[in-house]
């Protein structure tokens, strides 16, 4: 049996980035660049105005007014001194300006106006290249596309990127026991969550999956996971990996021939949680009680995914909190508890059961405690994973 943070480090190390592909830019969101972009252009392109007013040049306080400077026009115009333009935000200022005069600030009488109050040299103009360079590197290899990155790169005139392909997922889910939502459910049944638990997490991190449910039964079981592996990068299979009579999961993994990395880890909750790879397939069998399945997700599951997506730094962001209140840990496993940090103070909810999602709701936070503690005092620091939610 393999403790957590071994579990960990061996999730990191056998996982590789997927292959490359080409994107239009609008369609990349949620995906990670495979390569450094470059701008080919300033940014702003030139000397632009900040505000709604006058392109001034001089700092005295009367000018006399040439004309009107829209955004988008592609004259360029000149001002000596005492002279100025009407502009618009947006516009290109005319060469010769040493600031902008807010529309505020101006009274107007005719061809002339009066600036109310002193200017510094430079006010509310975007000097060209002040935010990006030509040659400049804009966004590293590795860097999550997001609205911010879509907008930036569509600015610079980018429309195609580089980026790392998403995993094609597959959650197999299993068990006799399950039923679908808007079925009556009968004594001895209960309704199935994890699909929708953990395709719900998946979306939150910004991946789709497909959903495939299998009863207990050991061929079925066996041709399902078999087929997954064929069509996926990554397979993530709930419940059936025990030791029951009834727990098919383990047999067909070995049958197919998918390569055993870890099974079972020291950890509550979360025992039972199998690691393996075949074809460069990482698969997941994760316990079937779904607080247990959804903190294996978080620890380990999406560790892989992000790897396999050249995400840097990954894995759970790690932070130093003290706990508000004792703490008594039962068993020799080490313990990923739900909790609620606030302010660097973390508080271990009730209800840990690997079953009890009710407690997972309002978790932000899974506080981790080694197997040899037994006790934790009130304002003693812990180590907490942050989940990202």
């Amino acid at each position: 049996m393999i403790g957590i943070k071994d579990a960990i480090n061996l999730v990191a190390s056998s996982t590789i980035k997927l292959d490359s592909i080409d994107s239009e830019l609008i369609d990349a969101l949620n995906y990670n660049l495979s390569e450094d972009i470059y701008s080919n252009m300033d940014m702003p392109p030139f000397s632009q105005s900040a505000m709604d007013g006058y392109a001034i040049c001089g700092d005295g306080d009367g000018f006399d007014v040439l004309g009107e400077i829209k955004a988008g026009d592609t004259d360029q115009y000149n001002l000596t001194d005492g002279q100025a333009y009407r502009i618009f935000t947006g516009a290109m200022i005319p060469e010769g300006t040493t600031a902008i005069a807010k529309q505020e600030i101006v009274e107007r009488s005719i061809d002339k106006i009066q600036v109310q109050e002193k200017i510094k040299q430079g006010t509310s103009i975007r000097l060209k290249g002040e935010e990006i360079r030509s040659g400049q590197i804009v966004l590293k290899a590795g860097t999550k596309i997001n609205p911010a990155a879509i907008g930036l790169l569509s600015g610079l005139g980018v429309s195609k990127v580089k980026v790392i392909k998403q995993p094609i997922t597959t959650l197999v889910v299993t068990g006799d026991e399950l039923i679908q939502l808007g079925e009556e459910l009968k004594l001895g049944k209960i309704y199935e969550s994890n699909s929708y638990m953990l395709k719900s997490a998946l979306l939150n991190s910004g991946f789709d999956s497909n959903i495939v449910l299998v009863k207990d039964n050991y061929l079925e079981t066996k041709n399902r996971i078999e087929s997954a592996i064929e069509t996926s990068d990554l397979v993530i299979i709930t419940g059936g990996i025990s030791v029951g009579d009834y727990d098919f999961v383990g047999k067909a993994l070995n049958e197919i021939g998918v390569k055993e990395l870890f099974y079972k880890v020291n950890q509550k909750p979360g025992k039972p949680l199998f690691y393996g790879e075949k074809n460069n397939v990482k698969i997941f069998a994760l316990p079937g009680n779904p607080a247990a399945a959804l903190t294996c997700f978080y620890v380990y599951v999406l560790l892989a995914i992000k790897l396999m997506m050249g995400c840097p730094g990954p894995g759970l962001t790690k932070r130093k909190a003290r706990i508000t209140h004792d703490y008594i840990k039962k068993g020799d496993r080490s313990h990923l508890l739900k909790a609620q940090l606030n302010n660097d103070e973390v508080i271990v909810h009730k209800g840990q059961s690997s079953a009890m999602l009710s407690s997972f709701v309002d978790t932000n936070c899974l506080v981790y405690i080694s197997g040899e503690v037994t006790e934790v005092k009130t304002g003693e620091e812990l180590e907490v994973y942050m989940l990202p939610i």
